[in-house]
């Protein structure tokens, strides 16, 4: 530990107040990595969350899983070929809207009547035709479910999770923030003289009053996310209506 110190107070006379910067992170960075270790194997001890708080976290986690799982298997659904699937997850990154394809099923309607057209005077262009037209309205079908369906369901589903990076960066900070303060308590206890321990706890105030504030907050966003995802069963809802209204549809 001494050699550490020896090591900040060497680099901050080589670098003046950048290297004071630096050199407040390099400590900060092995205080956590310290902490992390000592948690690990049952050397340091650690503040835990309390029980609603951790039961929140859990909530939230389990629907951001589970909302991934079903989006994906949606979108697989509405469009089975995984390279057009990867062109709109680039389309939408990018901020453009998806492209408007025609289904398989009016391709091969599409194909049937211009088959049939050239064929117009057998009774099998005219067959052709009969079924080229079936085809081509079951087709423009699918393709209203397909796109209800995405609007419905997948965007909103989608939406709220380009939310996530935001509420998993405050998480992030949380973590750091509650390892910043058991370190800092961790020391108090090593403390060697009354002075050093006096010293070393305004650094567990300072720490503390970080991890509250942090904690708060933590606990106030994820609440809203709750909130926000048991709204979401009114999306599924949408997505049972548009199979119901395409199913009464097909001819």
């Amino acid at each position: 530990r001494l050699l550490v110190k020896m090591k900040y107070e060497k680099m901050d006379r080589k670098t003046g107040g950048a290297g004071k910067e630096f050199a407040q992170f390099v400590k900060v960075g092995y205080n956590r990595a310290r902490q992390v270790t000592g948690e690990k194997l049952g050397t340091a001890q650690r503040t835990d969350y309390d029980r609603e708080f951790q039961d929140l976290c859990n909530r939230v986690d389990k629907h951001s899983f589970w909302a991934s799982m079903l989006t994906s298997k949606v979108e697989l659904v509405l469009q089975p070929n995984p390279a057009y699937r990867f062109e709109d997850f680039v389309t939408e990154k990018i901020g453009n809207e998806r492209e408007i394809r025609h289904t398989y099923t009016e391709q091969l309607g599409i194909c049937m009547l211009n088959a049939g057209s050239d064929m117009s005077s057998s009774d099998y262009g005219q067959a052709l035709l009969i079924m080229g037209d079936y085809e081509n309205r079951v087709g423009e079908s699918e393709h209203r479910m397909i796109k209800n369906a995405f609007v419905k369901f997948v965007k909103p589903f989608m939406d709220a999770a380009s939310k996530e990076g935001a509420i998993n960066g405050e998480r992030r900070t949380l973590t750091a923030l509650r390892l910043d303060l058991d370190a800092a308590k961790n020391r108090v206890r090593a403390a060697k003289t009354a002075d050093e321990m006096k010293e070393l706890e305004q650094f567990v105030d300072e720490a503390q009053k970080k991890f509250d504030e942090q904690y708060e907050l933590c606990r106030e966003v994820l609440e809203d996310r709750d909130q926000q995802n048991a709204a979401m069963v009114v999306h599924l809802e949408d997505l049972c209506k548009v199979q119901v209204d395409y199913f009464k549809e097909s001819p």
